[in-house]
């Protein structure tokens, strides 16, 4: 666990990814217990969550530990039937070798789709994401999303897995100079490695050929910590006008502001960035609370300088169980309402809406058609496909990441923008409250990104970036979406029945 805590953000060491399941592997060779096992990889799969979202605990302790003591749980699964498999792959030819390392490849996919499932569902920093800062593996996500990418590194791991046990154990015993020597899986991972890539190399120079229209966006980080307590109302406020103000001494296209930057809901105190934006005379794509009829709504709103606030907004699809809400088997819970804040329950948007955006590169003038991810909504691959499939050109992820304090949320949620981008084959604005504010283009790779004099994320900044934008074609719309998931869970099952009750099956339980 210690070698994927150290692949995934901030820590800089993606290729720790290709290897970290090697410890597992050779311990399982000397045959632990099921008990062993069960205690050991529960154990260990906590303290490895606790480490990658400990941050977590700044809202919530008790939802910090309960949240990563579940997704363990998750993993669990995976290392406990790895075990059970275990004495078939030691014993068999290539082909049942081969078999369980397909298996266990698509059984680590399903277990990571099934994370985006159900009311707690947390598809937090998968096997994929830890390649984000190296976007020529995650060309393949656009044909077959970033399941492939989770799929590749788990294969590759059993793969050089198998080769040590070649070296050490099975050309020991065989018969005849060719089991002797060769290793077919080792061969297998470095062929898979090479398709993996191919589609890098293939895109290589047509992404410039695409590009047709530049959108200047103003970024607004502003920063702003506990702006429900009363009297900060004043300065948050102050703090977003010397920002856009700012911004609009460069002429942007758009302003951005991050989730939930306004202190009230802005339906409802709307003058002041009316003014703010006609003044200023360019238009801006605020994240504020809406309240309408008794319900709360995490939003997206546009004002215009001159039409200022329009109706039309976009409403937070997938809610934050226990920080925006309280699920309802919970809410008998003492205390627990405590936790979604003064706003108290939101009420989740039900649609996409995509923002038509001004643009003027110089040339020409006209729009780019936007969709929005508030908050941690860019975890979840199906929502940005759907945006992308209704016309969405730019992605705009608007979220506030200062809820946990500097250590590492932000990387890490970066990093789920950088698998939407190659997924659907657009470019990813983000602009956080603090920090990883910038842009991804459409390959994964970052084009930009706010930083302060000490090249650190975590800072009170504004700035305006340029960001391209690919014409959209016939090829772009070639994704499968979850169809690999889906494929990888069928085989799943199915090889768990065949290994079930299959007479060969003499598994050590």
């Amino acid at each position: 666990m210690g070698m994927l805590w150290m692949a995934h953000a901030p820590r800089e060491t993606p290729e720790a990814a290709y290897v970290f399941l090697l410890p597992f592997l050779i311990w399982i060779h000397f045959r632990p217990s099921f008990r062993k096992v069960l205690i050991g990889m529960l154990v260990s799969g906590w303290i490895y969550h606790i480490a990658m979202v400990g941050w977590m605990r700044h809202v919530s302790f008790g939802g910090m530990c309960t949240a990563t003591f579940l997704l363990s749980c998750y993993q669990l699964v995976w290392f406990l039937i790895a075990r059970a498999w275990y004495p078939r792959f030691s014993r068999g030819g290539f082909n049942s070798r081969l078999l369980i390392i397909v298996g266990l490849s698509a059984l680590w996919v399903s277990i990571e789709w099934l994370r985006t499932l159900f009311t707690l569902g947390f598809p937090w920093c998968p096997l994929a994401a830890t390649q984000w800062e190296r976007p020529i593996l995650l060309q393949s996500a656009f044909f077959t999303g970033s399941w492939a990418v989770s799929f590749f590194l788990v294969f590759f791991n059993l793969c050089i897995g198998s080769y040590l046990h070649h070296l050490f154990v099975r050309r020991r015993q065989a018969v005849g100079f060719f089991n002797r020597s060769i290793c077919p899986e080792l061969y297998l991972g470095i062929l898979l490695l090479f398709l993996m890539i191919y589609p890098f190399f293939i895109e290589r120079g047509s992404s410039v050929a695409r590009e047709t229209k530049t959108l200047k966006v103003g970024i607004c980080q502003p920063y702003l910590l506990n702006k429900w307590i009363e009297g900060r109302a004043t300065e948050h406020k102050d703090t977003l006008r010397k920002q856009t103000e700012f911004l609009s001494l460069a002429d942007p296209d758009i302003i951005l502001w991050p989730e939930a930057s306004t202190p009230y809901p802005l339906n409802l105190d709307r003058i002041w960035v009316e003014d703010l934006a006609k003044k200023t005379g360019i238009p801006i794509l605020a994240g504020s609370v809406i309240r309408e009829e008794g319900a709360s709504y995490n939003a997206m709103v546009y004002i215009d300088p001159q039409e200022g606030m329009r109706p039309e907004w976009y409403a937070k699809q997938v809610l934050v169980p226990f920080g925006e809400y309280i699920p309802k088997p919970f809410g008998v819970i003492p205390g627990l309402k405590k936790l979604v804040g003064p706003v108290g329950n939101f009420s989740p948007g039900n649609q996409v809406y995509l923002f038509d955006l001004p643009i003027s590169d110089g040339n020409s003038s006209g729009f780019v058609r936007a969709g929005i991810l508030i908050c941690y909504e860019d975890i979840f691959p199906s929502l940005s496909r759907r945006a992308v499939e209704q016309g969405a050109e730019l992605l705009i992820v608007s979220t506030n990441d200062a809820w946990f304090a500097e250590e590492g949320c932000a990387e890490q949620h970066a990093s789920h923008s950088i698998l939407r981008a190659v997924e659907n084959k657009v470019p990813v604005v983000r602009c956080g409250n603090a920090g990883w504010s910038g842009w991804i283009d459409q390959r994964g790779g970052v084009r930009d990104v706010l930083l302060d004099d000490r090249d650190r994320v975590y800072f009170e900044g504004a700035a305006v970036i340029e960001v391209s934008i690919p014409q959209r074609n016939a090829r772009s719309l070639g994704s499968m979406g979850d169809q690999f998931a889906y494929i990888c869970s069928v085989l799943s099952i199915i090889l768990i029945i065949y290994f079930k009750v299959s007479p060969e099956n003499r598994a050590e339980v």
